[in-house]
């Protein structure tokens, strides 16, 4: 931390605030918005394990919904994002960090690509292919939430559309099982030795933050044009992309 700027400092806390003002409003997506952002000041290793532990706590508000949360889905889930958590830890492991930011800023723009083209039409999965597309979804989900902290989300959104849940068991249940994922992810975070000085600075700094971004969201959902949201989230993530690339 010690090395950022008043700029970067600035910069990284308008980008927890609008990160969980994302996902207060959607009940997913703050990951994929903080992480790519900040990945430009701080390591992607520093940020993901950072940022997951401020999701855990954000997802502790939604505990008074409990009643609406499907526990069945979740537990339809859960072994395949076991397996995709443990495979997204060997990848942030064992690859090489430049590598893996470069690599990251692909998935982020191409990521943003697929938000893009889906705006207007979202994927739709037929019932015949939905245990399919149950665990390629979760995996994908878990390790792409392991290795670059992002993305986890939409694809858990998918496989909730095509379940048809009700809105509010839609909300509560995406962020019941991004939570869950997040306590993995954590797990195997701290068994890597991520968690230093540095994260828990910026764990603590960012606490504040997060719960003004997460009040904002709450205040929000329901009010704003849903593709007109989407649509400000794809070109984020396109332009965040691009950057990742040539930083």
């Amino acid at each position: 931390m010690a090395e950022l700027g008043s700029i970067e400092l600035v910069f990284a806390a308008l980008v927890l605030v609008v990160a969980y003002a994302v996902r207060g409003t959607a009940g997913f997506g703050g990951q994929a918005v903080a992480v790519p952002l900040l990945a430009l000041v701080l390591p992607l290793p520093v940020m993901v394990s950072a940022v997951v532990v401020l999701t855990v706590l954000a997802s502790f508000g939604n505990w008074r919904d409990r009643a609406s949360i499907d526990w069945r889905e979740i537990g339809r889930l859960l072994p395949y994002t076991l397996l995709g958590v443990l495979a997204g830890l060997i990848l942030l492991d064992r690859v090489d960090v430049r590598i893996l930011t470069r690599s990251f800023g692909v998935f982020v723009l191409l990521y943003g690509c697929f938000a893009l083209a889906t705006v207007s039409r979202p994927v739709e999965i037929s019932p015949r292919y939905l245990g399919v597309a149950r665990a390629v979804l979760s995996l994908l989900a878990g390790a792409a939430g392991a290795a670059f902290g992002a993305a986890a989300g939409p694809l858990y959104a998918m496989h909730f559309t095509a379940r048809r849940l009700e809105k509010d068991a839609f909300r509560v249940t995406i962020t019941t099982i991004l939570g869950i994922q997040a306590v993995m992810r954590i797990a195997g975070y701290a068994r890597l030795g991520f968690y230093d000085q540095t994260v828990f600075i910026l764990i603590i700094a960012g606490l504040p933050l997060m719960f003004i971004g997460t009040r904002i969201g709450h205040r929000l959902a329901g009010r704003l044009d849903q593709r007109r949201f989407n649509t400000g989230i794809g070109v984020l993530l396109l332009v965040s992309g691009i950057a990742l690339l040539f930083k």
